[in-house]
């Protein structure tokens, strides 16, 4: 390459109501089984890049940052698709807040393997790229099977452990018409989450469970019970998530926490998720968005 190029990938974001890991030596093996739902608002990597000495700046919302799920695909990307040394820019816009349960470094490490694939003008299967953001997020301990959930879009169950091309995602058909509403408090540590032996555990214990019992009744108001169950048994959620869910229930309206994330969250028809929203107003900052049917795409 002579000249500047430049891509764009998007990716939704996601939200986790319910799992349970597998943790393997091989990457590839190692994911989730487990049930959540891709939100319209997502996140979406611009990158640039000039032939030189090799170089990465990372911008992340207009800040700069160490990324370091970011770092290592570029790298392995620029490894196993160019041999030519690059100075690369990343800009990555991400709608929801980072850190907080809304699958954030799946969404960002999808969107920049197709924003390289796109500016590298690659013949290649998105596939294997998609092998290359799971392996990013799974080993950085970003998430644990996000990738393959964002991939599929929309209300999706995940039923077969494995990253692209090994794993199985079932898609869920739902109105067009619901909306994701969230509550968001601040940040949760993921990875502190995920090696978090007594919470993995129970997570173990009632993961499975929960994905059966979808499987038999796969609706929105199932999920949002089995979620909301979920959060309850492995004692996730903080005294002011708790306090919110149990107060909407009181109100006719089922809740959960996004898995992992200091926030509160249902899905509704638009006309309930208005009212919804004004209810959760007055308890910090709330958020709408509309429900995603597709995975990933270059911009």
């Amino acid at each position: 390459m002579t000249k500047q190029r430049q891509g764009c990938g998007w990716a939704p974001n996601h939200i986790t109501g319910f799992f349970f890991p597998k943790m393997d030596a091989d990457p590839m093996k190692s994911s989730s089984l487990g049930a959540g739902i891709n939100l319209l608002k997502g996140t979406k990597t611009a990158v640039q890049l000039n032939p030189g000495i090799e170089d990465f700046k990372i911008m992340i919302n207009d800040q700069i940052s160490n990324a370091e799920i970011s770092r290592w695909i570029l790298r392995k990307f620029l490894e196993k698709f160019d041999s030519h040394d690059y100075s690369v820019q990343v800009s990555h816009s991400i709608e929801m807040p980072i850190s907080a349960g809304f699958g954030t470094s799946g969404s960002g490490a999808l969107s920049l393997v197709l924003a390289l694939k796109d500016a590298l003008d690659i013949d290649t299967p998105n596939e294997e790229c998609y092998t290359l953001a799971h392996i990013a997020d799974t080993e950085n301990k970003g998430g644990l099977g996000t990738v393959m959930a964002e991939i599929a879009g929309g209300f999706e169950v995940r039923v077969d452990f494995g990253g692209p091309g090994v794993g199985k995602v079932e898609s869920i058909p739902i109105d067009r018409d619901f909306q994701v509403i969230i509550l968001y408090f601040g940040p949760f540590d993921t990875k502190k989450a995920l090696s978090d032996k007594s919470l993995i555990d129970n997570i173990l214990k009632y993961g499975q469970t929960c994905t059966d019992e979808l499987l038999k009744d796969p609706s929105i108001e199932r999920f949002l019970e089995l979620s909301q169950w979920f959060v309850n048994k492995i004692e996730a959620a903080s005294n002011n998530v708790k306090k919110i869910i149990k107060k909407m229930s009181k109100n006719g309206y089922i809740c959960s926490m996004p898995l992992f994330g200091e926030s509160v969250f249902s899905i509704q028809p638009k006309k309930r998720a208005a009212e919804l929203s004004r209810l959760l107003q007055e308890y910090g900052t709330v958020i709408i968005s509309d429900i995603s049917t597709e995975g990933p795409h270059i911009c």
